[in-house]
């Protein structure tokens, strides 16, 4: 939830700290600058420690970036706010997930992973609608929503420290080194699914809003966030809907619909309407839905047992950096170029990397079968 608290808030911090695209765009991406190289640090310190001390130390992070980021006063702070998010971001996601597998009472791993996935959609979904509501209903717009998200931190350390047993990991510390699969055509595919979905939920994170004043005209600050959220929370059905479908079929159909809301995006860039951009987050939850729970299944059945958790890191680490980079080649094209050219052609090169990616998940079902049998 606190990653994406800031989405909606970015007009007010363009305005108070005059801040560029750009800027903004480096605001967003900071917190991924977090999570990609924690992964492989707080992973395998989690399997030697134990969960629950990786759990304190990731509500530890999210407190101090949340109370950075409510009180900050400068650029500078915001980036070290956006940081210190990324790192217990970085701690809490393969740490929690673990956690939910191995004390789910019937052994269900599927049923953990299920939970785990929805729980990081549906936060990442009320993240935007919160802060959205409250900056343009209640007072404080940028302080207001992280004292609610530091309260709700503290109550979810009380229950780490109460309700999460101390069980000593099983395992000796060692980094996790980038480890790909033999199955590499499917790894690649996958990957290239999951970083395009979280790219293109990239673009409604961080300049949703100034897509919606600049385009739209619409100064209602609750707006972007309802409009991210939307996206994040039909992602969050989908995937109830879709979870036991084959993920090949999920990855293609995902793309096809991420295509699909793009497009209509790229079309909104010329007829503007609240109603057009809806739909494209629509569509583009579905895709984002979708093809990212197809990678992450195709990820644990390629994945050999003895690397699984280097392979799932790296697989991590690659869709979170999609979350960053590309957004920023935006912030920077928007110095040169207005809003509605520079997100058009931003559109245009996802869909044809997309389009490019569709013929490479169909030659990943034969690796599939080779493991299969």
């Amino acid at each position: 939830m606190g990653a994406t608290i800031p989405t909606p808030l970015y007009g007010l911090y363009k305005i108070t700290f005059a801040l560029s695209p750009l800027a903004i765009t480096l605001i967003y991406a900071a917190y991924s600058v977090g999570v990609v190289p924690t992964l492989f640090f707080f992973g395998p310190l989690g399997d030697a420690l134990g969960r629950k001390p990786l759990l304190i130390i990731a509500i530890l992070f999210a407190m101090a970036g949340t109370l950075i980021l409510g009180l900050a006063n400068s650029f500078d702070w915001l980036i070290i706010g956006r940081l210190a998010q990324g790192i217990g971001i970085g701690a809490v996601l393969g740490n929690a997930t673990a956690a939910l597998v191995e004390f789910e009472p019937h052994a269900n791993k599927q049923r953990a992973s299920q939970i785990a996935g929805m729980a990081q959609l549906g936060g990442l979904g009320l993240g935007p609608l919160t802060a959205g509501l409250m900056a343009e209903y209640l007072f404080a717009p940028t302080l207001l929503v992280y004292l609610l998200e530091f309260t709700l931190l503290i109550l979810a350390l009380i229950l780490i420290l109460i309700g999460v047993p101390s069980v000593k990991g099983s395992a000796k510390f060692h980094l996790n080194k980038p480890s790909l699969p033999p199955a590499l055509w499917s790894f690649i595919s996958a990957s290239l699914a999951a970083a395009l979905v979280l790219t293109n939920s990239g673009l409604y994170f961080s300049l949703n809003p100034t897509f919606a004043q600049d385009i739209l005209h619409v100064n209602n600050i609750a707006l972007g966030g309802i409009i991210s959220s939307i996206m994040v929370f039909t992602a969050v059905v989908i995937q109830k809907f879709l979870w036991n479908h084959h993920p090949i079929n999920l990855e293609i159909g995902g793309l096809l619909s991420l295509i699909v809301g793009l497009s209509i995006i790229s079309i909104n860039t010329v007829h503007t309407s609240i109603i057009v951009l809806v739909i494209a987050a629509i569509f583009s939850g579905i895709g984002f839905g979708a093809a990212f729970m197809g990678a992450i299944n195709i990820i644990n059945r390629i994945a050999p047992a003895n690397k699984r958790g280097n392979v799932t890191s790296f697989f991590y680490a690659l869709s979170y950096a999609a979350l960053g980079v590309p957004i920023i080649g935006l912030g920077l094209a928007l110095e040169y170029l207005n809003i509605f050219t520079a997100v058009r052609e931003f559109v245009i090169i996802i869909i044809i990397i997309a389009i490019i990616d569709l013929p490479l998940i169909l030659l990943s079902r034969r690796d599939l079968k080779n493991i299969k049998t």
